[in-house]
């Protein structure tokens, strides 16, 4: 079973690498937009992959995010509304959700309600 912090980790591995970022560097205090948007795509990708799952798996919850990625709750709740609204007017960017969650799709499933911790 996939727990909460390994499918955290290749949303946040996945996400670096499609940004030609390390996985340090989307994890780092950077504003620089290229990372910023890189962090809010990933922040989204796991929220929305959990809600696809089932919706109501606790790996995904804002708090729990946040803490993934050394950010308050409210920081992912803002990356969400970022990047959906973005994703309404950037074709790129919706193409990039969709391939990186076609890729994350297939192990999302093996997640239990409130997984393995």
């Amino acid at each position: 079973m996939i727990n909460r912090a390994s499918m955290i980790d290749e949303v946040q591995s996945r996400v670096a690498n499609a940004f030609a970022l390390s996985r340090s560097e989307l994890l780092s205090r950077s504003r620089r937009r290229p990372v910023a948007l890189a962090r809010q795509v990933a922040m989204y990708l796991c929220r929305d992959l959990a809600q696809r799952s089932g919706g109501r798996s606790r790996w995904a919850s804002f708090p729990r995010i946040g803490i993934a990625f050394a950010r308050d709750h409210s920081s992912v709740i803002h990356a969400c509304h970022v990047v959906t609204e973005r994703r309404a007017r950037d074709r790129g960017l919706a193409e990039l959700l969709d391939e990186l969650t076609r890729e994350l799709r297939p192990a999302t499933p093996l997640i239990a309600e409130g997984g393995a911790e």
